[in-house]
């Protein structure tokens, strides 16, 4: 009997090697035939193997351009995920892209049939072997970077998540380009009792955080309260609202007291910090039938904001009446994690997913006519 168990055990075992070779076996084929087809759905694409992965990333608001040449340097921020045993970093990463040109006739190219192309990046393409991508700064983390964040009135202060719940806050400029393998942050924000990968600067007050953790709580921090005698800060405000963990947050970008949050109970919540409560909200609803990983306000209007679940859909809202769903964008294959909108045309949103997937929406084409041969790729707006 104990035989046919580990037979049993055994034939399970291969089953799920099986299994997981068939999917990679998969997932390999969908990224052929997308990196077959990329030259002809993008301008361009950049390709750079980093040493680990990361779970975060961000553009820096700053643009450096270069006389006499078509392209500009590009500051982004990222973090590492090691295998437990390397040291992980905060890093800053040079992405050096094309300046957008106006077409030059001189560029078509007769066999493509096409104006510009690959490495048209100018007459010639005189700048191509100038697009690439470096990492230009690394700074000793402990633990793995679950999140980074700058702050928008000082880019050069940057916060960060850890895995013992900890919030951390490095300024660049006081670490060297090359680490030494010992993490020196200039404050720690202590409170959380688990880690958390929900974290949003105040556009609004200068020092002000908010973050989530998967203790259930939402703390808002100031770090201009830092004083030299200690690095250590305790949250100005801890919210119990939400009954179990706190998937995202974010301050409203257009009214300094609102801040967004969405968890693992399947609610949207608004804190509005003027009120003394710390344990109900201003403003709730339960937003999906699944957990909420993510929420977006619109950075063009103060009312539309989008959530992001687990059920693989996207809920568009209004705060006016959160009752009545806008509408539903449903395009991912497996849960959506993650959501941006577009900062130059207000009607496109970004989602990625468990699905390996990064999809573009274009609100402005909801509800517009297809043709019987489109029906199948997927809504208007996808």
């Amino acid at each position: 009997m104990v035989g046919t168990v580990d037979d049993d055990s055994t034939m399970m075992t291969q089953e799920e090697e099986e299994e997981e070779i068939a999917a990679e076996k998969i997932i390999n084929e969908e990224y052929k035939t997308w990196k077959k087809n990329a030259p002809f759905l993008y301008d361009m694409v950049i390709s750079n193997a980093l040493d680990w992965p990361t779970l975060t990333t961000e553009w820096f608001p700053d643009k450096q351009k270069h006389p006499d040449h078509n392209y500009s340097t590009h500051r982004l921020l990222i973090g590492t995920h090691t295998s437990g045993e390397a040291q992980n970093y905060l890093q800053i990463a040079h992405a050096y892209l094309p300046n957008p040109l106006r077409a030059d006739i001189r560029d078509y190219d007769e066999l493509q049939e096409e104006l510009g192309g690959r490495g048209g990046l100018g007459v010639g393409g005189k700048d191509a072997d100038k697009i690439k991508f470096s990492i230009v700064q690394k700074i000793d983390h402990p633990g793995e970077v679950n999140k980074a964040r700058y702050m928008p009135q000082n880019p050069e202060l940057i916060a960060s998540m850890c895995p013992d719940g900890r919030i951390l806050v490095f300024d660049r400029t006081k670490h060297s380009l090359v680490p030494n393998g010992v993490p020196k942050p200039d404050m720690e924000l202590v409170g959380h009792e688990k880690e958390g990968y929900g974290m949003s600067w105040s556009p609004h007050q200068e020092g002000h955080l908010v973050t989530g953790s998967e203790d259930a709580t939402v703390r808002i921090w100031d770090i201009t309260h830092y004083s030299q005698d200690s690095k250590v800060l305790s949250p100005q405000r801890t919210f119990q609202h939400h009954t179990t963990i706190v998937n995202d947050v974010q301050y409203h970008p257009h009214h300094p007291a609102l801040i967004g949050t969405v968890s693992d109970d399947g609610t949207f919540q608004v804190l509005d910090t003027r009120r003394d409560s710390s344990d109900e909200a201003a403003l709730k609803y339960d937003a999906h039938e699944d957990v909420v990983n993510a929420l977006a306000f619109s950075p063009s209007s103060e009312y539309v904001f989008a959530t992001a679940s687990g059920d693989k859909s996207i809920g568009l809202w209004d705060l006016r009446n959160i009752k009545i769903k806008l509408h539903s964008l449903e395009g991912h294959q497996d849960a959506v994690t993650s959501l941006s909108w577009n900062p130059h045309e207000e009607s496109v949103l970004g989602s990625a997913g468990y699905d390996r997937r990064v999809v573009f929406w274009d609100l402005s084409q909801i509800g517009v006519e297809q043709q019987p041969d489109d029906i199948d790729d997927g809504p208007p707006e996808l």
